[in-house]
């Protein structure tokens, strides 16, 4: 059956290698408009390398990346802005701009060439700021903030941007459990509510879970699996993948898996 869905990311035959080490091994997948899709895989797989080749942040070597069925070459910088937003693992933190400051960032591919913000981008900017939580520090500086707040802001930022595809490296991985399902309840809301198109790195396989529509399994650069939830968090596809002992039942909140760890002390007969 062919769908009827645009393709938002449109990956083939994409490799990549520094310095003769083999990253990333002949990726094939679509990324559908609209969907919540998220990359797993162990430390090293080639998550981050493949984020950065689909926003052009590294040149590619051998394959072809297609952002809305155009080479990211194709797209003048400000129109590439308008139309994918990154948030990255980490952000040095060289320059002391207020919370507030930062957000506005989010609007310079839609303002004019004076760059001067209107009303309306101002707006933007308090809706994205309450949208993450951190509307109560928009007059603080930035490197006053904890690692969690600081996350946070930079997802304001990329709402800010107003992207009809949105990029996170491992978005929760400093977040509390409270503001984990907080961001996570948001990107499904601007998903649906806004049809923004998702793609999260996330090591967290039961948030994966819950949320993706769809979940790319890495494993040494290779896809080790691809498909809705259920069907990629497999617990003899991930024991293979993670290289240790997991088990896998049906959540009680939902109709996806739920990943357990299984402690080494349970696995051997011998230990008291």
């Amino acid at each position: 059956m062919i769908s009827t869905h645009p393709i938002a990311i449109d990956v083939d035959a994409l490799s990549h290698a520094f310095e003769g080490r083999s990253v990333l091994n002949d990726l094939h997948f679509q990324v559908p408009a609209g969907c919540f899709f998220t990359v797993i895989g162990p430390n090293g797989s080639g998550k981050t390398t493949l984020l950065k080749l689909i926003l052009g942040l590294l040149p590619l070597q051998t394959g072809r990346v297609r952002i809305l069925d155009k080479a990211p070459g194709r797209y003048a910088a400000r129109d590439l802005a308008r139309t994918m937003a990154y948030v990255p693992q980490s952000v040095p933190l060289s320059f002391a701009f207020s919370v507030q400051q930062v957000v506005m960032m989010g609007r310079a591919p839609h303002l004019g060439w004076l760059g001067i913000e209107s009303p309306h981008d101002l707006d933007l900017a308090r809706q994205a700021m309450d949208l993450s939580g951190i509307g109560h520090l928009a007059g603080r500086r930035l490197d006053q903030l904890s690692g969690g707040e600081q996350q946070r802001v930079f997802i304001a930022r990329a709402i800010c941007q107003q992207p009809a595809i949105l990029l996170l490296d491992e978005p929760t991985a400093a977040l509390d459990l409270a503001h984990q399902v907080r961001v996570m309840d948001l990107m499904e809301r601007l998903k649906n509510e806004q049809g923004i198109t998702v793609i999260m790195i996330s090591h967290d396989l039961n948030l994966a879970a819950m949320y993706a529509d769809q979940v790319l399994l890495l494993d040494q650069g290779h896809i080790a699996a691809l498909g809705p939830p259920r069907a990629v968090l497999d617990f003899n596809v991930l024991e293979k993948v993670y290289g240790c002992a997991l088990l896998v039942d049906k959540s009680p909140l939902g109709d996806y898996p739920r990943v357990h760890l299984v402690p080494g002390r349970y696995l051997d007969p011998n230990r008291d």
